[in-house]
């Protein structure tokens, strides 16, 4: 998958130990480029670096809470230190939460969610901005993992859609402001997937909720609607070139495989 669009480039990878995020970071290794990745999973990121390893020093991972601005502000400062420049942020990492609405949505649920999704992507959206507008030459590219419950108002519970809609709103404040600074932000609206964020799932969900959401839009069938991993990793690469992302600044971008239909 070498691209020269991707090679000698340096890309923080949110959430990149498992699922969407590390089939992202390992093909961007694969082509060339520089990667960062942190993850709050000690074990998937030690199977991780050990797999990554023929890379030799490309590469550089941490164990990292993305709601901890301190500790978020210094991976993003030592992957500058390490590689000279950060070229592009993906803001994968993300929770899901169990269907819950309002009324039933457990408090504690809501903070983790709305601090993963939103609070955790506002700081490293944050921290890649400081580090694009002070490297030289300056600018950057933000791509933020976003999915069809950012538009959608019973794709998931409250929390997760709350989450996903706060989202739209940076990547839009992000991309007016910054664009003519060269710094572009864009949002991917992801169908289904198969990756690690339904791992909340192990211990219960919402049966009404999830009932209630499979009713409003219906017809979803793993067989063709479920999104590879790699084929997002295609857009992400498409969009590491600084041209192609300015021509899509502030934009939403459904990978969805036209489900649900809207």
């Amino acid at each position: 998958m070498a691209t020269s669009s991707a090679g000698g480039k340096t890309v923080v990878v949110t959430g990149g130990a498992g699922g969407l995020g590390k089939v992202i970071a390992s093909a961007f290794l694969d082509a060339g480029a520089n990667v960062a990745i942190f993850d709050v999973h000690e074990g998937r990121l030690k199977e991780t670096a050990a797999g990554w390893e023929k890379h030799g020093d490309k590469f550089l991972t941490s164990q990292t809470d993305i709601t901890d601005e301190t500790a978020v502000t210094t991976f993003f400062a030592n992957v500058s230190a390490k590689f000279g420049r950060i070229d592009m942020l993906i803001n994968n990492a993300g929770v899901m939460d169990k269907f819950d609405a309002a009324g039933t949505l457990p408090l504690d649920l809501w903070n983790r969610v709305i601090g993963v999704n939103l609070t955790g992507a506002y700081l490293c959206t944050k921290a890649a901005i400081n580090a694009f507008e002070s490297q030289s030459p300056s600018g950057g590219t933000i791509i933020n993992i976003a999915s069809v419950a950012s538009v959608r108002g019973f794709a998931a519970g409250a929390a997760y859609t709350a989450s996903k809609h706060g989202l739209l709103g940076l990547v839009k404040n992000t991309a007016t402001f910054y664009g003519p600074k060269g710094i572009y932000s864009l949002a991917f609206l992801m169908g289904g997937m198969d990756t690690n964020i339904v791992d909340i799932f192990a211990t219960g969900f919402n049966q009404e909720g999830m009932a209630r959401a499979q009713a409003i839009a219906p017809g979803f069938d793993p067989a063709k609607q479920m999104i590879s991993l790699s084929d997002v990793v295609k857009y992400c690469i498409f969009f590491s070139d600084p041209a192609v992302a300015e021509t899509s600044n502030g934009a939403m971008i459904d990978i969805n495989k036209n489900w649900p239909v809207v």
